[in-house]
């Protein structure tokens, strides 16, 4: 039995499988990464406001 043309339907299908798994990996890695610049970023921030409000060092330490 000769085959004719390229099988299209087999190559979508060895794509989706390769590709998908690794498209989530990477989207769930990027949010990942991101999410936690942003959670560093907000606790050095609320880190130096705390560091720059002395009222908050009185409130604290009175």
């Amino acid at each position: 039995m000769e085959r004719k043309g390229t099988n299209w339907n087999r190559i979508g299908l060895a794509a989706a499988v390769v590709l998908v798994p690794g498209g989530f990996l990477l989207g769930a890695a990027l949010m990942a990464r991101r999410y936690r610049q942003k959670s560093v970023g907000d606790s050095a921030a609320a880190a130096e406001a705390h560091e720059a409000d002395p009222v908050i060092e009185q409130t604290i330490s009175g």
